[in-house]
């Protein structure tokens, strides 16, 4: 009796799992990959990036702008009736006595206050297109700054990837070994725990990069669900020094910069809207046209009125516009000399990551990898102990870890120099 409860439990069992892999998707969704160059990428992020699209939208607001400064005002009219009988039929009612009347006027902007308008809204215009193309600069350096954190993401990841099947290898090489009796029982743990660390390290590098790649994904515009990016290229692909010319750069910047034309045209905008407040100082004068009809005899006229300048006159929003004026011209000061700063701190930094670059490459990264190859031959010879490689292995990732971090700030320092006088900055010298 006991059998057949046994045989049933087990078929219920098939029938659940049986069950579960009917219900589960035969496969998951493939991705569509894209292949992306540092360049591509970059171009890519402009025309398709969420946020620049977002942007471009401030565009279209000014131009609406635009139109609304161009409008004149409307014409108005007013009716009037007075003396009307309440009762028709009554003997104190005198037809003589009504009067009725309609007036149509419209308003006269002195001072041309309508062109100022346009003027004003015109130069706001001019400055959201240049501030639009600054966020197309900000773009392409945070796609591209981006894109070299995703390529050193990668790198690590790849280095942790090597040292795990490293160790793998190490484990089964030790195995045959303990089975031969050269190594002790402790020796082959040694071993199996660092595989396992280096196994979690693995898994680790590996979310890391996926999580940039996918930052980046949306970044471009694209959706992470749908589309998976290959990045081409590597960080270990070192130019020669660029010679950077501080004063052509700064001449440049100040030509080419969208941040520092729109502070220019800042200035611009705040004249005009000056301009504007002592034209709206000047009051605007009404002007009616009127036809009236009273005790039964019809009569025309014209009136014209405005308001009298004695208390207000605008004089707050002129000194306003005033002090405006003067802040945006300190502003464009204070960015010069930004931009100054930042030209000499860019050519410092290329300087020292670069020497520190050529050091680390020529020297630490070699060493260290011939001491891991050493030290690897002679533990698997027996010549050496399992710390020793474990900590000749923990020296080399460590300096090949730094180098990797010092290559992506080399990268960055040279991608703020392509775009620090605006776009496509890039002296001959950059390219050998």
């Amino acid at each position: 009796m006991f059998k057949p409860k046994t045989n049933s439990k087990f078929k219920l069992y098939i029938f659940l799992i049986l069950c579960g892999t009917i219900c589960l998707p035969i496969s998951s969704k493939e991705k569509t990959k894209k292949e992306f160059s540092f360049d591509q990428a970059i171009q890519f992020a402009i025309k398709n990036n969420k946020q620049v699209a977002i942007a471009k939208y401030e565009i279209e607001f000014s131009k609406a702008d635009r139109i609304t400064a161009g409008l004149r005002p409307n014409p108005f009219l007013n009716i009037n009736a007075d003396v009307l009988p309440f009762n028709p039929n009554s003997k104190q009612f005198d037809p003589n006595r009504n009067q009725y009347g309609v007036s149509l006027g419209f308003v006269y902007e002195t001072e041309n206050k309508r062109q100022e308008r346009i003027n004003v809204a015109n130069k706001k215009l001019k400055m959201e297109e240049l501030i639009f193309l600054e966020s197309l600069r900000k773009t392409s350096i945070g796609t591209g700054s981006l894109f070299i954190a995703t390529l050193a993401a990668r790198e690590r990841y790849l280095l942790a990837e090597e040292n795990y099947k490293n160790l793998v290898n190490i484990v089964e090489i030790n195995k045959i070994r303990f089975k031969k009796e050269d190594i002790s029982k402790l020796e082959l743990l040694r071993s199996e725990v660092a595989q396992d660390q280096y196994a979690v390290a693995k898994v680790s590098a590996q979310v890391d990069y996926l999580k940039l790649k996918n930052e980046l994904i949306v970044v471009l515009g694209l959706n992470p669900g749908d589309i998976d990016i290959v990045l081409t290229g590597n960080l270990d692909s070192l130019k020669l020094f660029p010679l950077i010319d501080s004063e052509k750069l700064l001449k440049l910047a100040t030509l080419g910069r969208p941040d520092y034309l729109a502070l220019v045209n800042a200035e611009d905008v705040a004249l005009a809207n000056f301009k504007l407040q002592k034209a709206n100082a000047v009051p605007n004068v009404n002007i009616l046209f009127d036809s009236l009809v009273q005790q039964n005899q019809y009569m025309y006229g014209m009136s014209v009125n405005m308001e009298l300048p004695v208390f207000s006159r605008n004089q707050g929003e002129i000194a306003k516009s005033q002090s405006a004026r003067d802040q945006v011209a300190l502003f464009r000061e204070e960015l010069y000399l930004n931009l100054a700063k930042e030209m000499a701190i860019t050519e410092e930094e290329l300087k020292v990551r670069f020497a520190a670059l050529e050091q680390m490459r020529e020297i630490s990264l070699l060493k260290s990898q011939q001491a891991v190859k050493i030290v690897e031959l002679a533990y698997k010879g027996g010549g050496s102990t399992l710390l020793e490689f474990l900590d000749t292995t923990r020296s080399y990732n460590e300096t090949r870890l730094k180098y990797i971090d010092a290559l992506v700030e080399y990268e960055r320092a040279l991608l703020n120099l392509k775009y620090i006088a605006g776009f496509d900055y890039e002296p001959n010298e950059l390219n050998q």
